[in-house]
């Protein structure tokens, strides 16, 4: 067996959403796009979730050898276990029937028993398909490389739990068996290895058709390359993945203009669609005027920046529990009037939320409509601060009582403009109806917010990374309630 035939976990893993994609990155590594900002913030949570998982296990040692030296990663294992070890971080092992390996998060010793149990850290509060898949293989390659494994268990998050103090790992993780699952999947996994394999070794490109799989369970790297065709208004924006697949299949392009009439969808779908071909703004005056009819003077433009990290941060806080830390406040006093601007921004490594609060209250008045783009999304966030802070709950769910969701009347294209291909998102809206754009801001999204932010909180910034963040996250936050008050503004001026 070759080293070059050898599969690793991740291989499979890759190659069971698109062998295409395997392929390129053995065979064309010049279309592997570099690591983004959003990448290395997931890797950096994965592997803050790692480390506090070896705390779990006080008497594991860890194999610290080349992660792509499998052969290396296996001596260290072997050494480990003849040492008397029973709790292995990063355990290597290399099957005999057909050389692909694996690491395991955790390979330990089953209590009482010969034989080992494995166990995959995963940041999630639950088990998905492919954790199923990833355990899968990880088994196959270390039963085929002669370990007696016992049980198969995921570690997961428990979202149950709740900071106080000093992180409690024995809390903060629970255990869920999978032994069953695994097992059942061995037929499928050794079918699907075997053509992985031959298929990374073949100098020929598979050919794959684009569609579903590039973007479930994971968005494909490749996409930029295989997908650079394809329309940016494609069916796949019209119809669910599925459905998507069997139209292109039908109809034999990708193309929302070679759609026919019977296969067209009906209701928001299909006004999609003939906005877009017919190059035509789509509206409902008498819906967008019977919305702006219950806006009320004073508006209160309100949009937060938000994080939500894997572990707790802060004390009375859960895993992945949103925490505001910033909000912009546009309020425009009466019709034509000036806007006002404010901003809460916390600009300290502390917990954001009371001070958050009171500054909440104290600008958001008494009266007036309080106006947010995807209102479930702040109310939300309101809803956990009441039942946090109970004391300023009754001020905090009269803000809530007064929410209108200015989403609301763009997703239900009472108001559509072509450019929009389908999305109701403030960053196709607003383009399409303003002079306005998030095009060029040094943060352009909510996660690029919320990933600098956190590093912040972290304390792994430099003293000029800070100053950029606080620049970027104010014209980031303001631009998104400037952004409400253009859009209201453009259905003002659709509503005739």
């Amino acid at each position: 067996m070759t080293d070059q035939a050898r599969l690793s976990k991740s291989q499979y893993v890759q190659g069971a959403q698109c062998v295409l994609s395997l392929w390129f990155s053995r065979n064309r590594k010049d279309l592997t796009p570099p690591v983004d900002a959003a990448q290395q913030a997931m890797f950096e949570a994965g592997n803050e979730v790692g480390g506090w998982a070896k705390k779990y296990f006080l008497n594991g040692v860890e194999v610290t050898t080349p992660f792509f030296d499998s052969d290396a990663g296996e001596a260290a294992t072997y050494a480990f276990i003849q040492s008397g070890h029973e709790a292995i971080f990063e355990a290597t092992a290399i099957s005999k029937e057909d050389g692909s390996h694996a690491r395991i998060d955790i390979l330990r010793k089953t209590a009482g028993a010969e034989g080992w149990d494995l166990i995959e850290v995963k940041g999630s509060t639950s088990v998905k398909d492919y954790h199923l898949d990833d355990m899968a293989f990880q088994y196959r390659v270390f039963t085929g490389a002669g370990f007696l494994i016992n049980q198969c268990f995921m570690m997961l998050i428990d979202n149950q739990y709740v900071r106080q103090g000093d992180i409690d790992v024995h809390r903060l993780f629970r255990f869920e068996d999978i032994t069953h699952e695994v097992r059942g999947k061995q037929s499928e996994i050794g079918r699907i290895a075997a053509s992985l394999s031959n298929a990374l070794d073949s100098p020929a490109e598979p050919q794959i058709k684009v569609g579903a799989r590039c973007f479930k369970p994971f968005d494909c790297h490749y996409a930029h390359h295989c997908w650079r065709d394809i329309p940016q208004y494609s069916v796949y924006n019209v119809y669910d993945s599925k459905k998507a697949d069997e139209i292109v299949d039908a109809i034999g392009s990708y193309e929302v203009g070679s759609i026919p009439t019977e296969m067209l969808p009906t209701g928001i779908k299909g006004n999609d669609v003939r906005s877009y071909v017919s190059d035509t703004v789509y509206k409902e005056p008498s819906n967008i005027r019977q919305f702006l009819a219950g806006l009320q003077y004073p508006i209160y433009y309100l949009d937060y920046e938000t994080i939500a990290p894997t572990i707790p941060a802060f004390d009375a806080t859960r895993p992945f529990q949103t925490v505001p830390f910033q909000f912009s406040l546009h309020i425009e006093d009466e019709p034509g009037a000036d806007l006002r601007h404010y901003e809460f921004l916390h600009k300290e490594q502390s917990d954001p939320r009371l001070a958050f609060i009171q500054a909440l209250i104290s600008l958001c008045g008494d009266r007036g409509s309080v106006v947010t783009y995807n209102q479930a999304f702040e109310e939300g966030v309101n809803k956990a601060l009441m039942r946090d802070f109970p004391v300023y709950a009754e001020k905090i769910d009269a803000i809530n009582f007064r929410m209108i969701d200015l989403l609301i009347p763009f997703r239900k294209r009472w108001l559509y403009h072509p450019s929009q291909h389908g999305s109701a998102s403030i960053k196709k809206v607003l383009p399409a109806f303003s002079d306005l754009s998030y095009e060029g801001l040094a943060i352009g999204n909510g996660l690029d917010a919320s990933n600098k932010y956190a590093a912040f909180i972290s304390g792994t910034l430099s003293d000029g990374e800070v100053a950029l963040l606080w620049q970027g996250l104010t014209e980031y936050c303001g631009l998104d309630t400037l952004a409400m008050k253009a859009l209201v503004d453009a259905l003002k001026a659709h509503c005739r």
